[in-house]
């Protein structure tokens, strides 16, 4: 009896081993890539991690920065006026851009610690926004005058590149909150979304705002040459 029953539970032990490690590697994506690590515990660590990545990266990329371009448009001079706007500005620059680089180098190294976890458009961008946002804090510390020639057409540039790098990174945002293979990847998206939708309501807000007082200065020159010639006089 144990001699024929023999055959049939190895094969039973084996038939479960394979089911086991399929649904691991369905569930993960990337479980079987890894090189340095192994076991269901390794695969917890790198999920973990996956999930540290996509936080990080949208707390700076996606958070902080557009925060930063909101303050910079609104609160230097008009329509609201903030003495401490440009500190207020480069707090938000320049944590958006350490936070996001942690995230950018810890996708990086997901990246490279496995054979399928390769997802090369998500890549691509992050590289490239993390090469524009290095030229932009490079140009937020090395900034030019504004009274020169050359000092009008650096906060151009500057400005430019500051939104394409804000685009860039909630498309890559996005572009990694799809390649999530699990239901998570719908709570990641309507969160971020959410944060968006305030961002957006706050900045139209402010455009509107900045609209009607620009309405109203243009009707107020002739009170003021109206005051000024009745000083004179």
């Amino acid at each position: 009896m144990v001699g024929k029953n023999q055959p049939w539970k190895v094969d039973t032990i084996l038939e479960h081993q394979m089911e086991t490690t399929s649904i691991e590697s369905t569930e993960s994506g990337v479980t079987g890539g890894l090189r340095p690590w192994k076991g269901q515990s390794n695969w917890r660590h790198q999920h973990h991690l996956k999930n540290v990545h996509g936080i990080l990266n949208i707390f700076g990329w996606g958070l902080l920065l557009p925060i930063g371009a909101i303050v910079a448009r609104n609160f230097s001079k008009f329509p609201l006026k903030c003495d401490d706007w440009y500190q207020l500005h480069t707090l938000c620059q320049t944590s958006g851009y350490i936070v996001g680089a942690v995230g950018w180098g810890t996708g990086i190294w997901l990246g490279n610690s496995s054979r399928q976890y390769t997802l090369k458009a998500h890549r691509i961008l992050g590289i490239i926004v993390f090469t524009l946002a290095t030229l932009q804090m490079l140009a937020m510390w090395l900034q030019a005058k504004k009274e020169d020639e050359f000092g009008k057409w650096w906060e151009i540039c500057y400005n430019v590149l500051g939104y394409v790098v804000i685009v860039l990174s909630i498309a890559n945002i996005f572009e990694g909150i799809g390649n999530i293979r699990s239901h998570a990847a719908e709570n990641w998206r309507w969160v971020y979304l959410a944060m968006l939708i305030v961002l957006a309501l706050i900045a139209l807000a402010l455009e509107i705002y900045r609209w009607i007082k620009s309405k109203n200065q243009q009707q107020m020159p002739f009170d003021d040459n109206d005051i000024d010639a009745s000083q004179q006089i």
